[in-house]
């Protein structure tokens, strides 16, 4: 199992530091979110006391999948498990399992899907790229239309039901889920592999 080793010194546990209380709330664990989750926590003369994370998943870093499972997931290498496991942002910060659905800036709140109210002081958005589903343009394949002739749906959600057998990839979630489902759905080898799987992104 990988492990955190934290090591200290005199001069540094002597060192003053200065105490913050304000209610930092970052949004999302991208890498973005988690750098920045880094480099609070490992201040030298800051000590914040209030840092949260509100995450769909929570922290990353779980090991759901293999080195090669990984390869579905687009990464820009910043961080892999160990570094996860190295910065233990779990003895630091506090983390929330839930999707964001609204703002208050107001009352200086963020509103869950849960209905959960987190208070804040201070709001840091790093939702990261996420792919969503294709919204369907509504053109007519019959007519051979080219991409300059197809109305423009880039703007436009797709709210309808999602088949059970389109996944968007995002997080180590997203692609276990589709694996789970493809094994159980898919015709397998003797050796145990999937036969004639396509991903697309």
């Amino acid at each position: 199992m990988s492990y955190a080793l934290n090591h200290t010194n005199r001069k540094l546990t002597l060192e003053p530091k200065i105490t913050v209380n304000a209610k930092i709330i970052v949004v999302g664990a991208s890498s973005v979110g988690i750098s920045f989750l880094e480099t609070l926590v490992f201040c030298s003369h800051l000590k914040f006391n209030n840092l949260t994370l509100i995450s769909t998943h929570g922290l990353p870093g779980k090991k759901l999948l293999d080195t090669e499972q990984r390869k579905f997931l687009a990464s820009d290498h910043c961080f892999n498990n160990k570094d996860y496991a190295l910065m233990s942002l779990c003895s630091w910060v506090n983390v929330v399992v839930g999707r964001m659905t609204g703002i208050d800036r107001a009352a200086k709140h963020v509103v869950l899907s849960t209905g959960e109210i987190v208070l804040y002081d201070h709001l840091i958005l790093c939702t990261g790229q996420q792919y969503q589903v294709p919204c369907p343009t509504g053109a007519d394949i019959s007519q051979h239309l080219t991409n300059r002739e197809v109305p423009n749906s880039s703007q436009q959600r797709y709210t309808g039901k999602v088949p059970c057998n389109h996944f968007t990839l995002n997080e180590e979630e997203d692609c276990f889920m589709a694996l789970t489902w493809i094994r159980n759905n898919s015709i397998t080898t003797e050796d145990g592999g999937i036969a004639s799987v396509l991903f697309c992104r």
